[in-house]
């Protein structure tokens, strides 16, 4: 990938007091009491959603911190996952997302 993939300077942060989570094995359950919904995600965006900080960060920040929770390189590949995942957690708004 050349130069700054769309949307890279944009920063992400977890509602957290608006979020109940309950785990079990695999897989987490969310209840986002903003929209009154509540979600089933499996271990990594489970994992992701919990070490987001309360405070904006960008994309490279926690690409990195999730690469070390999960003894994984930073790679374009898992760069890519950990956006996805973000997106899919913005899109059930479980995440904000602040444009950069």
């Amino acid at each position: 990938m050349d130069g700054p993939a769309p949307g890279g300077g944009d920063r992400y942060l977890s509602p957290a007091d608006t979020l109940v989570v309950a785990t079990w094995e695999a897989e987490s359950s969310v209840y986002c009491r903003r929209t009154g919904e509540t979600h089933l995600l499996s271990i990594l965006p489970a994992e992701l959603l919990g070490m987001l900080p309360p405070e904006p960060t960008d994309l490279e920040t926690i690409t990195a911190r999730m690469a070390r929770s999960c003894a994984q390189p930073v790679t374009p590949e898992w760069t890519e996952r950990i956006r996805s995942m973000l997106d899919e957690l913005v899109r059930l708004e479980l995440v904000d997302r602040l444009p950069g």
